[in-house]
């Protein structure tokens, strides 16, 4: 049995290799072990919410790479009408950007290709291994979060492909948000440096299969659908036994628009002021719930917030016209939000 490692993280998408990148500033080895052997393996619309909770994506970043385009203005398309929001959205090469965050991730040891099987008692098998603190940072079916005994969160589905003919304003972004186009869910359509990133989702499997057959018929000049599964939930607790989770494997995140990576980022970096402060005591006596109450202070109920938003908005609200008109209220508080906050 090895019990090398006081830290393995099990993961390595956004929230696993930010985890790592901070890791790697404060001098703290971990073990990463990610079952894939290249990035970018969950699909994504691949635009960051630039400014979110008083973080910047950027800081939170700390690089350039990857970064296609800087997208101030979303138009949401609905039965009646256009809702113009304004809102920072950075369009990202995903992949790109995961190879970066590992990069800046090589404090610790990431092992690419390599999956955990199973955890029993605190060993992760295959590898034998008996980590101090395991984090599971393993996605939406995470597998640490049984292990901690916490309970799965409601998931959606989503498709993305790349397009390079759609006639839409290229800096902007672009969602549509009209039962029928999809039920439940929305259509996007994401300008990138050369391509579209276009998609469809929803959070009932039946919508979503009506949906995206509509949706490929209309683009047929994607040549590759990926699809995965998105958690659409309030987060999740976050700790359990010697396990801590983070990313979609807690749900953090915004569900009313599918968006996780910033959420991910700045409770990856919360997790790791706490690792820090563990790793001074040895990882003993942790209190893992007072990283629990810190993320859920910072970013938990904004998260929450955006899960009762949906919920009214899909499930209480079935006039579409009502909706369009609560959209136009909630899309107008956002653009005051963030011109004051940008400072536009």
């Amino acid at each position: 049995l090895m019990d090398d490692y006081d830290v393995v993280i099990v993961g390595g998408g956004v929230a696993g290799l930010t985890l790592a990148k901070f890791l790697t500033e404060k001098g703290i080895p971990f073990l990463l072990i990610e079952e894939h052997d290249d990035f970018f393996r969950k699909p994504c619309g691949e635009g960051v919410i630039r400014h979110t909770m008083g973080y910047d994506f950027y800081d939170l970043y700390e690089s350039k790479a990857g970064v296609e385009k800087e997208i101030w203005n979303t138009v949401i398309y609905t039965r009646y009408g256009e809702i113009e929001m304004e809102m920072p959205i950075v369009m990202m090469d995903k992949r790109r950007m995961e190879e970066e965050l590992a990069k800046k991730g090589k404090g610790g040891e990431i092992k690419m290709g390599e999956r955990v099987e199973k955890i029993e008692n605190g060993i992760l098998h295959p590898q034998q291994l008996k980590p101090r603190l395991i984090v599971g940072a393993d996605g939406a079916f995470s597998m640490v979060r049984e292990y901690a005994g916490v309970k799965k969160p409601i998931l959606g589905m989503a498709v993305e492909g790349y397009s390079q003919n759609i006639e839409m304003d290229e800096e902007k972004c672009h969602i549509i948000l009209r039962d029928d186009v999809v039920k439940y869910g929305y259509a996007w359509y994401f300008p990138k440096k050369e391509k579209w990133n276009i998609g469809i989702g929803s959070q009932k499997k039946k919508y979503f299969k009506e949906g995206f057959e509509k949706f490929k018929e209309k683009n047929e000049e994607v040549k590759e659908w990926r699809g995965a599964f998105v958690p659409l939930d309030k987060p999740t607790r976050a700790y359990g036994k010697n396990a801590i989770l983070i990313g979609d494997a807690a749900s953090h995140v915004f569900s009313a628009i599918g968006a996780g990576i910033t959420p991910s980022m700045i409770i990856a970096k919360i997790a790791s002021d706490f690792i820090e402060k563990w790793a001074k005591k040895d990882f003993r006596d942790m209190d893992f719930s007072l990283f629990e109450k810190e993320w859920r202070r910072v970013i938990g109920k904004y998260l929450t917030y955006s899960y009762y938003t949906k919920s009214i908005f899909f499930s209480v609200v079935r006039n579409e016209y009502l909706r369009h008109k609560l959209l136009a209220r909630m899309c107008k508080s956002t653009t005051e939000y963030y011109r004051r906050v940008m400072k536009r």
